[in-house]
């Protein structure tokens, strides 16, 4: 699903999670609460010493306090999730002590690690059904020299709290979502060698005068795959879109598959939000791999705030 946000969507007695950062949009959806009050905010700032970031950060906690009491957590950019076992016992009473009927979380600017670990989190400790989400694009991003929105290769890891290794008997099946980051795909590709891989181009983009551009920064995996069937579609913005395209790649949720599956999530975070809500259905779930970057690009990353989207809510 997605649905243009407006505060008066949003359910009474609902806590508030976000994360600050150095991109604008993560003041998006905390600027359009209109009259939304939660009755509790806990927002992420991550380690670092970007200075747009430590602003943004500020801005949001004077916004919040004017609202309710809010919780400040600062977490690992590499690390993400729940954290430490300390944090972790921490956001758990922060979220459960008030027994909230809702959880509205923003996940415009947290990493797709930050964002799956604390989704498997959110959901192990019983909020999966009490989930509100919503999400911020980025007004544009800075891609006019070609330059990638990330350098280097750190490493290549399964991601904790999710299927924890390829099954050995059977063949490997990758499924990666492709963004702006052609070399962290190829990367991520050539470490893996899968026997089967299937492509994920987001399509419909965020804006129409925006296709063609992950094809562009693709073009090293694109070319080494050159399978017109292995290539799929996902939309950007609606998880639903990505559940469809998983269960084609893998199966449906009841079912056993050939392969050992694997999930790549280099796309958008909605389709991240999407591939979470097929994994954590199926009886035969595909694991998750994170490649981990050396640098973000932080200076030519993302401006301005775009449209602001209800991507997920209960029922």
């Amino acid at each position: 699903m997605k649905r243009i946000f407006h505060g008066s969507l949003l359910p009474e007695n609902g806590i508030f999670l976000l994360c600050s950062s150095h991109e604008e949009r993560c003041l998006g959806i905390t600027t359009e609460l209109e009259d939304w009050s939660p009755t509790k905010s806990v927002v992420f700032r991550y380690e670092d010493d970007n200075k747009r970031g430590g602003e943004h950060h500020s801005t949001i906690v004077s916004t919040l306090e004017q609202l309710c009491p809010v919780d400040e957590f600062p977490v690992s950019y590499i690390g993400g999730g729940g954290g430490s076992a300390d944090t972790r016992d921490r956001l758990r009473s922060a979220l459960l002590d008030r027994n909230p009927s809702s959880l509205v979380v923003d996940i415009s600017v947290l990493s797709k690690r930050h964002l799956l670990l604390l989704l498997r989190f959110l959901d192990d400790i019983g909020l999966w059904d009490r989930l509100w989400i919503a999400y911020s694009e980025p007004d544009d991003y800075e891609v006019e020299g070609r330059l990638p929105l990330s350098f280097g290769l750190s490493s290549v890891m399964l991601l904790p709290g999710f299927n924890p290794s390829a099954n050995p008997s059977r063949p490997l099946h990758a499924a990666m979502f492709l963004g702006y980051e052609g070399d962290r795909a190829f990367s991520t590709y050539d470490i893996l060698q899968p026997k089967k891989t299937t492509l994920v181009v987001p399509h419909p983009p965020f804006k129409e005068d925006w296709i063609g551009r992950t094809e562009c920064f693709n073009r090293s995996i694109l070319a080494t795959i050159d399978d017109p069937c292995c290539i799929k579609y996902a939309d950007a913005l609606d998880p639903i879109s990505t559940v469809n395209v998983l269960k084609d790649v893998f199966g449906d949720i009841d079912s056993y598959s050939d392969f050992s599956g694997t999930v790549c999530p280099l796309g958008t975070k909605p389709q991240a939000l999407g591939a979470y809500m097929y994994i954590r259905k199926c009886i035969d779930p595909p694991s998750v791999i994170y490649s981990e970057v050396l640098r973000h690009n932080v200076d030519y990353y993302s401006r301005g705030i775009g449209r602001r989207w209800l991507v997920y809510q209960p029922g």
